[in-house]
């Protein structure tokens, strides 16, 4: 199972080292489960520090399009890499809401991304409309087309990093709501169906759930099918609920 924290726009060096020192106590359970922390981009180095001997990963919540230049406030995939990172979430909700990010700008970010070598985890949900209108599948069918409009520029058989797709329904995204297992089964394999078809290779990718992912929940979403790991936002904060979590996936 793959376990993905993403830490969003929280914590200090402190809170880091509070959460990764507890983690780190329970190495032996990251050897069983895939664990993938990603905290914003000021503590990138410092956490790296902290867990390159374990077996925790690293990634970054976001990259540039571009390689270097005249960008403020943009970091490019290089400098991500250097920072110690094997991993990046692309395309995340709020990025395409709050940053009006398009698939299109997406798709670029990956093609860096997969050109130097970084695991790369993209985002994919429906909103409420979307849900109730049933048009979600179309909707997702369409980010999922044009976010991975160059994939078929990779050799994935030969490829050493991998494509993670992290569904994300927006509309349970910090509300405490969870689609069914139903829905989710549904979507999942959907997305690999999908994928597997558009753009013609054998290759499982793995998609992971994300949306209120808790201690409580985590363990039925663990038992669906077709669900290859988690997307964890807030309850990746806590030391105890993370690694519940994380038991939970074993």
């Amino acid at each position: 199972m793959i376990i993905a924290a993403n830490w969003k726009m929280n914590c200090l060096k402190k809170d880091a080292d509070t959460l990764i020192n507890e983690l780190i106590k329970s190495d032996n359970l990251f050897k069983k489960s895939k664990v993938i922390i990603f905290p914003s981009y000021s503590l990138l180095t410092h956490v790296y520090s902290k867990i390159h001997s374990s077996n925790i990963k690293l990634g970054a919540q976001d990259c540039s399009l571009f390689d270097h230049g005249a960008f403020t406030g943009q970091v490019s995939v290089e400098m991500i890499i250097d920072a110690g990172c094997e991993y990046v979430i692309l395309g995340h909700s709020e990025r395409r809401v709050m940053c009006k990010e398009t698939s299109e700008e997406v798709s670029k970010k990956l093609f860096k991304s997969f050109s130097l070598g970084l695991n790369t985890i993209i985002c994919v949900g429906e909103n409420l409309q979307d849900r109730e209108d049933e048009t979600y599948l179309s909707v997702l069918k369409n980010q999922i087309k044009l976010s991975l409009s160059n994939f078929d520029k990779f050799d994935f058989n030969s490829s050493n990093n991998k494509l993670i797709i992290a569904y994300e329904p927006i509309w349970a995204i910090g509300t405490g709501k969870v689609a069914t297992e139903e829905k989710i089964n549904e979507v999942h394999v959907f997305i690999k169906n999908f994928i597997k078809d558009h753009f013609k290779t054998k290759i499982d990718v793995p998609v992971i759930y994300g949306g209120s992912v808790n201690e409580d929940n985590s363990n039925d979403i663990f038992k669906i099918d077709n669900v290859d790991g988690v997307l964890v936002g807030g309850a990746s904060l806590k030391p105890r609920t993370f690694l519940k979590i994380i038991k939970n996936s074993t």
